[in-house]
């Protein structure tokens, strides 16, 4: 028997189930993790108005009083252009209208009252809360994706969880005018329950759906959609856009527009024929699914794969997470597939991303201008992400991991360094060339993220386990993902604020320990069957290791030809 036709071939229904999937999902993930960013002052301040308001204020005065420290004239002539008794002032001195007198007007003769005003700790509190919200019900999400994906199914699964972001588009976009920071924050929570959901679903969906020859790339598009979704909350809040006082909760009710095209167009993409034969032993359908994606009715080969990984599998009901975790041969797997999930985030990337304002500013670049740069590093991210769909059947998972790897290493070590350099005054000479090329630095970083940890963890996880114990495992390293996610949300700025510029040494030691483990343990999954991968690596082993390092015979390691049944 040839080489079938249909192998590595992308035919519309394929295409759209991955567009949909990913438009429904990944982008949203990617989305939420940017659409803070940008107008967290405009919402801090929201915050601020709201409870001034609610403890019997009127931010109307406060805002006079404000414009009035801003304004560049005199006391005498506040008093005034904002019809003030003259008695306002607190010194005795007579006012002199021809110069600038220092701000000393109390604020009380404006109707305004600073005590009734939010301290910044309690800001702080809230804006660390609407934060968090996103990241934790994400670990709830995660925890609990498995289940959802095989009772409902992977298309089906996305499909329901669906119906969570329109009450989340809902509940941001009325925030304002309801004046109610509650909103926003049950807002994030529930698009956090849906992020934690999708990102094991899409991944599943999309790994079961693609020819063995283009996995890798189909698999990239999950990453791709998120940067995508990075970089579109990023424009979306720009000020000339949404992002001013009045417009920002529409940032948040954008959620429904990629849900409405979800919940339409889903429901014409099939579901995934392996979880339709494997799991709920439906071969007819899962056969339908195949020709369909495929394109062709020459599926025999496809078909009698799944076969044979499902007739390993009689009698094997779902795993839970201890049956995962207690299971010698899945133990490398395990192992690998957490420490790759734990590695993306530790690595720095949404510390970069979710901080990048910060660390612009730290080099000493225009307020202003910082946005456009930020949004610069979106279309970066995008481009390389991009980059890295051909690269990843080309070059294989492995070179793609360790080598850009090496390169943000290199690249957080020279920023470390530069901005060390941008405090010594005896070098002041020289802290604009230091700023640019720390900014180089950190897009080196981002390029090398978007070719190789960004996208690859997701591919990995989806490839080294057979089909019974795959939901779980996807859920349990996904779970990693997201409390690795959180604690260095939560720790960053006081690591940042207690070690400063020296923050970077513990991502480089991350990445360094990373890279050493992948290089021992992480096996080539390229233009494998999943059987194949699995096989290879359930007993451990070196990842260049031979059939015999695994307790396999070499038949088994090698790839399946197509003449094989």
């Amino acid at each position: 028997m040839g080489v079938p036709e249909n192998e590595g071939k992308v035919t519309g229904i394929l295409l759209l189930s991955i567009t949909i999937s990913c438009v429904g999902n990944s982008f949203l993930y990617g989305y939420q993790i940017g659409v803070v960013n940008q107008p967290a002052v405009l919402i801090q301040d929201f915050y601020n108005k709201t409870y001034y308001e609610r403890r019997g204020g009127s931010w109307e005065n406060m805002e006079r009083y404000n414009r009035y420290l801003h304004d560049n004239i005199t006391d005498q002539q506040a008093i005034i252009e904002y019809t003030l008794n003259a008695s306002a002032a607190e010194s005795g001195k007579p006012f002199d209208v021809n110069t600038t007198e220092t701000k000393r007007i109390d604020p009380k003769e404006f109707g305004a009252d600073k005590s009734l005003l939010l301290e910044p700790w309690e800001i702080q509190f809230l804006w660390s809360t609407t934060v968090a919200a996103f990241v934790l019900f994400g670990m709830i999400g995660a925890f609990t994706s498995a289940k959802v994906a095989d009772f409902f199914g992977r298309k089906r699964g996305m499909i329901v969880i669906t119906f969570l972001m329109f009450i989340a588009a809902i509940l941001g976009g009325i925030t304002l005018k309801v004046m109610s920071p509650e909103c926003l924050i049950l807002s994030r929570m529930v698009v956090g329950l849906h992020s934690g959901l999708n990102i094991t679903l899409c991944p599943l969906y999309l790994a079961e759906i693609s020819p063995k020859k283009i996995r890798g790339a189909v698999g990239t598009c999950h990453q791709l959609a998120i940067t995508i979704g990075i970089l579109v909350s990023q424009i979306l809040g720009l000020k000339e856009l949404l992002g001013t006082e009045t417009l920002w909760p529409y940032l948040f009710a954008f959620n429904a527009a990629p849900s409405i095209i979800c919940l339409l167009l889903l429901p014409l993409c099939p579901e995934s024929p392996r979880f339709l034969l494997i799991k709920k032993g439906e071969e007819e359908e899962a056969k339908k699914a195949l020709i369909k994606f495929r394109g062709t009715d020459s599926v025999s080969d496809e078909v009698e794969e799944m076969r044979l990984e499902a007739s390993k599998s009689v009698g094997v009901k779902n795993y839970t997470i201890k049956e995962l975790l207690t299971t010698p041969e899945l133990r490398m797997p395990v192992w690998i597939a957490c420490i790759l999930q734990i590695s993306q985030q530790w690595s720095g990337i949404n510390a970069v991303m979710s901080y990048s304002t910060i660390l612009f500013g730290q080099v000493n670049i225009d307020h202003n201008t910082i946005p456009y740069i930020v949004v610069a590093t979106g279309v970066i991210n995008v481009v390389c992400t991009i980059v890295a769909v051909p690269l990843m059947e080309k070059a294989g998972r492995r070179p793609l991991l360790l080598y850009p790897m090496i390169g943000m290493l290199v690249s957080f070590i020279v920023m470390m360094i530069l901005l060390n350099l941008q405090k010594n005054p005896d070098l002041s000479d020289h802290h604009v060339s230091f700023a640019i090329v720390c900014i180089i630095a950190m897009h080196t970083y981002i390029i090398g993220f978007a070719l190789g940890l960004g996208p690859i963890p997701f591919i990995v996880v989806g490839e080294i386990f057979r089909q019974e114990p795959r939901a779980a495992a996807m859920s349990l390293s996904l779970a990693f993902n997201w409390v690795c996610n959180f604690i260095l949300m939560l720790t960053f700025p006081f690591l940042k604020e207690g070690l400063e510029e020296f923050v970077y040494i513990i991502f480089c030691i991350v990445l360094g320990l990373a890279i050493a483990f992948i290089f021992f343990f992480v096996p080539e999954t390229k233009n494998k069957t999943f059987d194949e991968v699995a096989n290879s690596i359930s007993l451990g082993g070196r990842a260049k290791g031979t059939g015999k390092a695994y307790g396999i015979n070499s038949e088994e390691n090698e790839p399946m030809s197509t003449s094989k049944v």
